[in-house]
């Protein structure tokens, strides 16, 4: 089966996957200091975080419109969309347009808009999972019915180190340890159904991070998944997570993925991003 992975920016899909063919990323818009940035991968990390740094205010961010999903499309294959949370982002309803749009003109496209429930290195399990689907020739039901169920037994867990640019943009409604940003409180954030719930805080990120461990060692593990970390300019805290999650945990498949231009400027630099 011959088949695509289209994501928004936010997969933060590596150079390599670009390169293999699979995997397509569709950019999106970020706003700094008043100027428009694609998310297209022609920046760095850093770059991103000198242009945030160096912008009095904070970044906002735009979704691609359906155009740009349309143009991804191709009718000669099986297309798979993986998009942040519909509950923080319009990318969903975006693609789903798209998606309708292109069905109307092309009768025999086969196309699935998965909503992640998250993001980052959410949206990546989804996409690695939809692709070892593929791999194994299992056709398109039944990976849309598979995906679909790991995605709803997934779990993502994060602790950011400057949760402004969140809190600017809407996206921490009833997150109660805002309120004592200057205690340096940091709190240990999930998706729950694809929003934002707060399960736990410490104060200092070493302390939020050890609370997160220890939510995720007595939630029950299924040692056999793979678990993907979302570092942002925290590249040494991450590969320590790492070390306990293969050493401590017993996971075997553990990798670190570096965020991209969106989830830079959310995740901000020190944030840790963890899905399971």
């Amino acid at each position: 089966m011959k088949y695509q992975v289209i994501g928004d920016s936010c997969c933060d899909f590596t150079a390599d996957e670009r390169k293999k063919g699979h995997a397509v990323s569709i950019p999106m818009a970020i706003i700094i200091g008043g100027v428009e940035y694609q998310d297209d991968g022609s920046r760095s990390q850093q770059d991103w975080i000198s242009l945030i740094k160096n912008d009095e205010g904070y970044p906002q961010s735009a979704c691609p419109s359906p155009d740009a999903f349309y143009k991804a499309f191709d009718e000669d294959c099986v297309n798979f969309v993986v998009t942040i949370s519909s509950k923080l982002s319009g990318v969903y309803n975006s693609a789903m347009l798209a998606k309708t749009m292109f069905e109307e003109e092309h009768e025999d496209a086969k196309i699935h808009i998965f909503d992640s429930l998250s993001a980052a290195a959410g949206e990546h399990l989804i996409y690695e999972k939809i692709v070892e689907l593929a791999e194994a020739g299992r056709n398109f039901e039944e990976i849309i019915a598979e995906t679909e169920d790991y995605r709803d037994s997934m779990t993502t867990v994060f602790v950011l180190d400057d949760l402004e640019t969140f809190k600017r943009n809407g996206r921490l409604k009833g997150i109660k340890a805002l309120v004592a940003t200057t205690m340096n409180i940091k709190p240990v954030l999930t998706g729950d159904e694809g929003e934002i719930k707060q399960i736990d805080q410490a104060i200092g990120m070493n302390r939020a991070v050890n609370r997160m461990l220890y939510h995720m060692e007595k939630s029950g593990l299924d040692l056999t998944r793979r678990v993907r970390i979302t570092q942002c300019d925290s590249k040494k805290l991450c590969t320590k997570i790492s070390r306990v999650l293969k050493e401590r945990f017993g996971f075997t498949d553990v990798e670190i993925l570096d965020a991209q231009g969106l989830s830079t400027s959310y995740e901000n630099p020190g944030g840790v991003i963890i899905a399971y």
